[in-house]
């Protein structure tokens, strides 16, 4: 029996996610997502124009998601490699409790639906942590990288250890996260 969700948006988003992390962006149709959200086929184009417009709002819902987790007790007075660290640690508890989203997120990277103007209203969704990482920089904590870079040493390999183990069905010690975060903050210290 399916969950009543009395938001119809909400109920699109959730049928969304679940049918993009079963079938993929091709096989996934809108009548589909419909169906699964138990509203009219009309009723999604009340709030979105077509697939292309839905699929770049919920990329930038999730990323708000992501972002929001990413900066969970967080705060601008900790000091940065424990900010870092926190940040990191967020990034892999949301991998874990929202499986379906970030594998829609994974999607999402190579995706040709998602258009320029959406990447980079994205890119300004992460705004909290670009301030960690200019503040990181400008205390000389770490290395004066492009942030592309930053990104690539430090979310990368959480998304990469959270991956292995969510394929594998396994649990990830917190061992193993500590190993993690610090070849990532090893690779960014200065």
């Amino acid at each position: 029996m399916k969950e009543i969700i009395s938001d119809k948006k909400e109920a699109i988003y959730k049928a969304s996610i679940k049918l993009l992390y079963a079938n993929g962006f091709q096989s996934t149709p809108m009548s589909l997502v419909a169906k699964e959200a138990g509203v009219a086929a009309g009723t999604i184009y009340l709030h979105f124009k077509n697939k292309d417009d839905m699929l770049n709002k919920l990329y930038l819902q999730i990323k708000e998601e992501y972002r929001n987790s990413l900066m969970k007790d967080y705060s601008d007075s900790m000091p940065v490699k424990d900010a870092f660290e926190l940040v990191f640690r967020n990034s892999i508890n949301f991998m874990f409790q929202n499986r379906d989203e970030f594998s829609v997120m994974e999607q999402f990277k190579n995706s040709p639906f998602i258009r320029q103007e959406t990447v980079e209203e994205g890119l300004k969704i992460f705004e909290p942590v670009l301030k960690l990482i200019d503040r990181a920089k400008k205390e000389k904590i770490i290395r004066d990288l492009p942030n592309s870079v930053i990104y690539a040493l430090f979310f990368a390999p959480a998304g990469e250890i959270a991956k292995v183990h969510l394929r594998q069905g396994t649990k990830l010690i917190d061992k193993e996260i500590q190993l993690t975060f610090q070849g990532c903050w090893d690779a960014l210290k200065n």
